[in-house]
């Protein structure tokens, strides 16, 4: 497994750290007024997840509407169906709370990025894939401007 995560990810700047566990880490960047969400591994149920709606409210708390968002799904392996009402959820918040733009770095595993791009369809808002997160913050950086 690829070991790389935001945090670590040279081409993402230095973030607040929101919350980190074994399966997901949320970070934020002030001036930018972005969220970097990062998919660890394989997540079994909603179990191995039992606060990632509450994570998620704590992290919007801190952007201001516009916000945009750097998903980094690399080391992501295809999660049980159950798993997708948990994510779609998230998105509905994160829409009310006005994000405005998302750029996906996407699954290596091919199934699980089948299953994100079926995902994000759902979302109806402007998103862009990408095989690099330096690539993911070019486009959101040249966005703002």
């Amino acid at each position: 497994m690829d070991s790389k995560t935001l945090n670590t990810d040279p081409s993402i700047p230095p973030q607040q750290n929101v919350v980190r566990n074994a399966c997901y880490e949320i970070g934020y960047d002030g001036i930018r007024n972005r969220l970097y969400f990062s998919i660890l591994g394989f997540w079994k149920n909603t179990d191995s997840v039992p606060d990632f709606l509450k994570d998620w409210d704590k992290a919007l708390q801190l952007v201001s509407p516009g916000f945009t968002l750097l998903i980094d799904m690399r080391t992501m392996i295809t999660h049980p169906q159950q798993l997708n009402d948990l994510h779609e959820e998230s998105q509905r918040k994160m829409k009310a709370a006005g994000l405005s733009r998302i750029a996906n770095v996407m699954p290596l595993d091919r199934i699980a990025s089948l299953q994100v791009a079926d995902s994000i369809k759902k979302i109806e808002l402007p998103s862009q894939h990408f095989e690099t997160c330096e690539a993911a913050q070019h486009w959101l950086d040249k966005t703002m401007a």
